[in-house]
């Protein structure tokens, strides 16, 4: 079995390269037509999907609807695949929050898995809901499937199995918007098999 994860098509923040996070912004014109390309996809590579999960959020909703009507499949939601809370930076920029360069910023830097963004998660707190979010489908289904969810969501999953550190991220992890990536349910599996060890480690 495959899950595979793709990101939302396009929005009027990623144009002005806003940091969204939980902010809830619907997609653009553009956005909207490379949700209809992924359905295109979708159909030329005869996928049969009997269901398309996505993320609470209307811009990965969005893309998932789209997506779903063009297999005929049904559309279901998971709020653990909604996109990382990035707290007091959600609405500014990454190249102004760089700029600042403040204490939180410099630490978050050198930690990003444990280190919380101002009012927002960290990395591992976003890593344990994604997991539980694959946990969910992994107890429902046999055969392949769709995942819409997010930047981070997906860059954190992928991180982990590909056993990267998070301050590695992006890197060539970054998925372009409507883009689809693969995840075998064997490397999905051993990924929440670790995971759980080294939180009942961390918990000791």
């Amino acid at each position: 079995m495959t899950i595979y994860f793709a990101r939302h098509g396009e929005t009027d923040w990623n144009v002005q390269k806003r940091i969204q996070g939980t902010t809830d912004i619907p997609l653009n014109e553009r956005g909207i037509m490379q949700a209809r390309m992924l359905a295109d996809t979708l159909k030329e590579r005869h996928m049969r999907l009997d269901r398309v999960y996505t993320s609470p959020q209307k811009r990965a909703k969005e893309t998932a609807m789209i997506a779903a009507e063009a297999v005929e499949a049904d559309c279901v939601v998971i709020d653990e695949l909604r996109e990382m809370d990035l707290g007091l930076w959600e609405g500014s920029n990454w190249d102004i929050i760089e700029e600042e360069n403040s204490e939180i910023y410099r630490a978050w830097r050198k930690d990003k898995r444990y280190v919380h963004i101002p009012c927002g998660e960290n990395y591992n707190e976003l890593l344990k809901r994604t997991l539980a979010a694959v946990q969910k489908i992994l107890a429902q289904e046999a055969e392949d499937v769709l995942a819409v969810s997010h930047s981070a969501v997906i860059m954190v999953l992928r991180c982990y199995i590909a056993g990267m550190s998070f301050e590695e991220m992006p890197g060539g992890l970054k998925l372009r918007n409507a883009q689809m990536v693969p995840l075998q349910e064997s490397e999905l599996r051993e990924a929440i098999c670790r995971f759980q060890i080294e939180e009942n480690l961390r918990e000791k």
